[in-house]
């Protein structure tokens, strides 16, 4: 019986277009759920990011949410927990077309990144299959070479003074600003952020140096707002909000606007405290 086909990736629509100069959006998926992420894939992000570093996800999961993001029009990516061979082979072959690696502090550490998501003799990683093979148009194991997603994660005050070395580094698609972890090791709050500060002004160091090596610069962003700025900026590769701050913000929305007035709703606070 005939199915319905099986797209062919060519290249990778995500690495085409921050080679290019263009911007790429996508979101964070962090409730460990392949339906939200299909469904989240629908709306129409370039990528999404299966958070393996910060969220409960097991690894089997994270291979569910691979394949729901690209049945839903995305590319899946995944934040690996760190820089470390084991975690970047075993995601790489689960699927993932591309890495988000935190804590690239060094141009060594970038090195590494690479060196591990490439085959010899430009690497070493283990050829073992993907999961993804069969989806790719041609052989594999080339079309990594030229079409995986390389991010590193600048998040230190050590990143920052070396972020020209490690976007120079050769195999490196470009950076990813952590602004809550760059915020800690600067020694300010999160919430110091925004025109004026140190935090600021370290991103804006970023971005020049991604400028100067030709490579993108991303970041993470909690508005559609800050996004359209970094656009303006020069950012390319650019996250808004995740799966979970968009469910939580819908809810309490629409919790906030809920009329409790009347004497129905008096009674039904009344239940609540009686039962709760």
């Amino acid at each position: 019986m005939a199915g319905i086909g099986i797209h062919k990736i060519k290249n990778n629509p995500v690495v085409e277009k921050l080679r290019h100069g263009q911007p790429s959006v996508g979101s964070w998926l962090s409730l460990c759920s392949p339906v939200a992420a299909e469904t989240l894939a629908q709306i129409g992000w370039d990528w999404l990011v299966v958070d393996v570093e910060h969220s409960p996800v097991g690894f089997e999961t994270m291979v569910n949410c691979f394949r729901a993001v690209q049945l839903g029009g995305a590319v899946p990516l995944a934040r690996v927990p760190w820089n470390e061979t084991v975690w970047i082979q075993r995601t790489l072959d689960a699927g993932a077309l591309g890495l988000v690696v935190p804590m690239v502090n060094t141009a060594e550490d970038a090195h590494n990144v690479v060196h591990n998501m490439r085959y010899a003799t430009k690497g070493q990683r283990s050829f073992g299959g993907s999961r993804v093979a069969a989806y790719i148009e041609g052989d594999y194991r080339t079309w990594t070479e030229e079409n995986l997603a390389v991010i590193v994660m600048i998040e230190t005050v050590q990143a920052v003074e070396n972020a020209e070395a490690i976007l120079a580094t050769d195999g490196v698609v470009g950076c990813f600003i952590g602004p809550n972890d760059l915020a800690l090791s600067l020694g300010v709050s999160p919430n110091a952020t925004g025109p004026g500060t140190v935090h600021e002004e370290a991103i804006q160091a970023v971005l020049a140096a991604a400028k100067k090596t030709g490579k993108a610069a991303g970041k993470h962003c909690f508005t559609a707002a800050e996004l359209s700025l970094r656009i303006r900026q020069g950012f390319q590769f650019l996250a808004l909000a995740s799966d979970l701050r968009f469910l939580t913000k819908a809810a309490r929305e629409e919790f906030e606007a809920i009329d409790f007035s009347g004497t129905a709703a008096e009674n039904a606070a009344e239940a609540k405290g009686s039962l709760y």
